[in-house]
Order: C-alpha cells, then sequence, then structure tokens
C-alpha cells in the first residue's frame, strides 16, 4: 500500500468515476484501474463492484474510506484555511446541490448571502444525491441539500421543506383545461416519471397503480429539472418536485395541482464538527427563512397551479 494508491482511492470516493480521478489527478483511467488493483490486492479488500463503464463502493469501500479521509481532513483544512486567509482575507462557503435546488432555490439563497457578507467567497458544485453525501459525510462541502433521505455517515441532517408534487403537462395538451390531475387522468398517457433514485418514485407509482394506471413509462430520469425540459417538448406528462417549476416557459409547460398528495422533501447536510462553523450557519439560517418565503409562494393564490 502506497500514497498514490490511497489518493487515487479518495478521488474516486470523492469524483464518484475513475475517470473524473484521473483528470483530477494529471493521469490516465487506466493508471487509476491499476492503482485501485494494487490497493485491493495489498489490503485483501474488494472496494469496488464494477458494472460495465460503472463502479460502486462496496461495503468494506465505503468502511476504508472513512478511515483513510480522517488522515486526510486534518492536513486539508490547514492547507485550506491558509489559502482562504490569503486570497479572501474573511473566508470561503462551499455548497453541493442537486440540480432542482442548484438551478433556482440555491442561487436565490445565496444572492441574499452575499448582500449581507459581500467579502465571502461561495462555491457552488452541482452533483448527484451520492455525491452530495459523501461530500458531506467527509467535510469537503460546507453545507450540501440533499432530496432523498440522508443515511451517510458523519453528517448532521434536517428537513428543509415537505412539498406535494404537481404534474406537469404540454402547454397544448388536453388535461390543462382541468384544474387538477388525478391519478386516473393519466391512464393512456406517456409518461415521464422520475428514476427509482428517487424517494417519491415508490409512492407515485403505488399512487398510479390504485387508479389503474399500468403503462410503462417511456422515460426515466433522476432529475425534476430533467422532467420539465422534456414536458415542454412534448414527450409527455410527468409529476414533479414544484421548486423545478421555476424559471420555465408557460408558452411550452404548464402545472396543475396532482391528486393523491406525492410528496417531495428536501434535507440540509452538513459535516458532523466539533466547532460550527459560522459561516455555514449563518447559511443555514438564510436558507430556512428563503424556503419559508417560497414555500407560502408556491402555496398562496398567485402559484402557477
Amino acid at each position: 500500500m502506497n500514497q498514490k494508491q490511497i489518493e487515487a482511492f479518495r478521488l474516486v470516493m470523492l469524483r464518484g468515476s475513475m475517470t473524473a480521478a484521473a483528470e483530477e489527478l494529471g493521469t490516465s483511467q487506466p493508471s487509476v484501474s491499476r492503482l485501485i488493483a494494487e490497493l485491493e490486492a495489498s489490503t485483501g479488500l474488494a472496494l469496488f463492484t464494477r458494472n460495465g463503464g460503472r463502479i460502486q463502493a462496496t461495503d468494506a469501500g465505503t468502511a476504508f474510506y472513512r478511515e483513510v479521509d480522517r488522515s486526510f481532513v486534518g492536513l486539508e483544512k490547514l492547507g485550506h484555511s491558509a489559502r482562504e486567509i490569503r486570497q479572501f482575507g474573511t473566508g470561503r462557503l462551499r455548497l453541493v446541490a442537486p440540480p432542482v435546488l442548484a438551478l433556482s432555490f440555491v442561487p436565490l439563497v445565496i444572492e441574499r448571502f452575499l448582500a449581507a457578507y459581500p467579502r465571502i467567497a461561495v462555491s457552488l458544485e452541482m452533483r448527484s444525491e451520492g455525491t452530495i453525501q459523501r461530500w458531506a459525510s467527509s467535510a469537503y462541502c460546507d453545507v450540501g441539500f440533499a432530496t432523498t433521505t440522508p443515511d451517510a455517515f458523519g453528517v448532521t441532517s434536517t428537513e428543509l421543506y415537505r412539498l406535494a408534487g404537481v404534474c406537469a403537462l404540454p402547454a397544448q395538451h388536453p388535461l390543462t383545461a382541468r384544474k387538477r390531475i388525478h391519478a386516473r387522468d393519466l391512464r393512456d398517457q406517456s409518461l415521464i416519471l422520475p428514476s427509482y433514485a428517487d424517494d417519491t418514485r415508490s409512492s407515485l407509482d403505488r399512487a398510479l397503480r390504485q387508479a389503474g394506471v399500468n403503462q410503462v413509462p417511456v422515460i426515466e430520469t433522476p432529475y425534476g429539472a430533467t422532467i420539465c425540459a422534456m414536458v415542454a417538448r412534448g414527450l409527455g406528462v410527468g409529476v414533479v418536485n414544484p421548486l423545478a417549476t421555476s424559471d420555465t416557459n408557460p408558452a411550452r409547460i404548464v402545472f396543475r395541482p396532482f391528486s393523491p398528495d406525492v410528496m417531495f422533501r428536501g434535507f440540509t447536510v452538513c459535516p458532523q464538527l466539533q466547532h460550527p462553523n459560522p459561516l455555514a450557519t449563518a447559511f443555514l439560517d438564510l436558507t430556512r427563512e428563503t424556503m419559508a418565503a417560497e414555500v407560502a409562494r408556491l402555496r398562496g393564490p398567485a402559484a402557477m397551479f
């Protein structure tokens, strides 16, 4: 076991692929793959399962990563703090969010945050749910946002919102004449549904099945923003998180309340730290205030659905 193998393993875990890890290391994907194979041989652990071109950490790989990361976090935070002092004087806030929040809500919070703290540098990364939880667990971010129930080791999480899904329809669709869409109305429609990576898929399947809607969806995707983009192109109808309706074109897509309720939830996830990060605390306070106002807007009489 050597430092190069450990560094390659850590970056694969953080970035989610050997290709991305290779890019950051300035080497090739086969080189990273060889380093991982050597590490597995030296430790006697199967660190990843491989399915075609995709990899996933095993339970042993996840447990080993936690031990590896403990040795990196202390040194990384010292170096990061020194860079912050040199470059920004007052600090940097690292955020990570899934598309439904990174494309609209989080920028709204950042706008308000920077108005109050103009000397703070903010970085926002848009990543998958698994990566968000890994980054929070390893303190690679200060604040993360999740739309699936957090289960990562070493994080604190708080529910941010709970909203009933809305039906997304192409603007010229006959169902737009109705004020509310019921699950039974979607019989024989082309469905665009969240993938099973989304917590809501099981409850949505149950609602549709009980209403006699048995057709297989034509498209599945884990991202509400992607569902809206495809509905706007007339590819089908879907049920989405109301937060995904921001900045859509009403000439191409409309939204209606959906029955029965399919609840979408969101969470903030942060590293468990011995000493709270005051910048993260201030950002979280502003996040809760902004979300309360956004929920009130979505539920108010001026809502688009």
